[in-house]
């Protein structure tokens, strides 16, 4: 191609990962403002249980915004190049299973599956590593979350 050099093909190689993870934070932060939509803002003095998922979820919409503008101004052309699409699969769906498996199966399998999942958007992953790792973030888990804070939950399916 005429006038395109090598530093121009590296800049937007740089710059699509960050345009789609800005466009990621900017998914989360809608998707915290959809489902906190019934829960109480409260004021600064008196928060209601929505006052922190708003926030947050403001936060990351201005975060996603700020790194994918940055990223369209470093000429960034494709979007759908050769991004980190793995892990932007991934990383949600092991979140959302979590979600789903916590009430139902109890901490042990939620976590399990969350980090097992998860590990996987790494190419480089291992089972046997990630199934050492999620052993031992799973008892730590249980003994911070439900021992340490005596939050309620089931730990296993029967409990």
């Amino acid at each position: 191609m005429p006038g395109v050099t090598g530093e121009d093909t590296l800049k937007r190689m740089l710059a699509m990962p960050d345009i789609g993870a800005g466009l990621f934070f900017i998914a989360a932060g809608m998707a915290g403002l959809w489902f906190g939509r019934g829960y109480a803002l409260g004021s600064l003095a008196q928060m209601g249980p929505g006052f922190f998922p708003k926030v947050i979820s403001a936060v990351l919409i201005g975060i996603g915004v700020t790194v994918a503008l940055r990223a369209r101004h470093s000429e960034a052309a494709d979007l759908f190049g050769n991004g980190p699409w793995r892990a932007l699969v991934l990383i949600p769906a092991a979140l959302i299973l979590f979600g789903l498996f916590v009430p139902t199966f109890g901490i042990i399998p939620a976590t399990l599956s969350l980090i097992i999942l998860s590990g996987y958007a790494s190419r480089e992953a291992r089972f046997g590593e990630l199934l050492v790792l999620a052993v031992a973030l799973t008892a730590f888990s249980i003994l911070v979350f439900v021992y340490g804070l005596g939050l309620g939950f089931r730990i296993l399916p029967w409990d």
